[in-house]
């Protein structure tokens, strides 16, 4: 993995606009997700573009899922950035144990396991190696620090520690959560607090 060829992504949600402005202005090659969106400021213009990838269908973000693809050789590796509402600390998303050694040179501590896949599998690291960043919330100038010191803690090589926390059911029922930290129901938060989903955030444990 050391000599992996790494093509970063950012904005296949328009309105994550944060890592965009730090990959242009740190000047970082990256593939602009969904252009349209991102022009309008909206996360999507019919259909989210993360959850598109090997859709047939005609829709924008289905056409550009398949340009995308297309421009990312399946023996490259995506780092792919976004940003939420949530006040959750920024981590890394992984739907193969095999990408455990590229998020833990993410340097970002946390690192979780989709086994509960909210994507159904039509998510880019669905369909090429790689990890998804949360960098933190929207437009904020610590997410876009987050953005680069990411592409540094790559480019190093170096492997930072990280506890891995793997996904398993979604969180349906109102209440008060604590992203990363146990719930009296016996699991732990991830993503509660955003907005652009329509249930309460997703249901982890740890893994030792």
């Amino acid at each position: 993995m050391d000599d992996m060829k790494i093509i970063y992504v950012a904005g296949l949600h328009g309105n994550e606009r944060a890592p965009v402005e730090a990959l242009r202005e740190g000047g970082v090659d990256f593939i602009l997700g969904n252009p349209l969106a991102f022009e309008k400021n909206a996360r999507y213009t019919e259909c989210d573009l993360n959850a598109s990838f090997r859709l047939a269908g005609k829709k924008y973000e289905e056409v550009r899922a398949a340009e995308i693809l297309d421009d990312i050789p399946e023996d490259n590796f995506v780092v792919d950035f976004h940003t939420t509402t949530s006040g959750s600390t920024p981590f890394a998303i992984i739907t193969d144990k095999g990408m455990i050694p590229l998020a833990e040179r993410a340097g970002l501590g946390i690192v979780v396991l989709m086994t509960h896949n909210i994507k159904d599998g039509h998510a880019l690291i669905n369909l090429r190696n790689g990890i998804s960043v949360e960098a933190g919330q929207h437009g904020t100038k610590e997410s876009k620090e987050m953005t680069l010191r990411v592409v540094e803690n790559i480019k190093s090589g170096e492997k930072f520690p990280v506890k891995i926390y793997e996904v398993y059911d979604r969180i349906t029922e109102p209440g008060e959560y604590i992203n990363f930290e146990m719930h009296p129901g016996g699991f732990i938060p991830v993503l509660s607090g955003e907005n652009a989903y329509d249930f309460y955030g997703l249901k982890a444990r740890e893994m030792k």
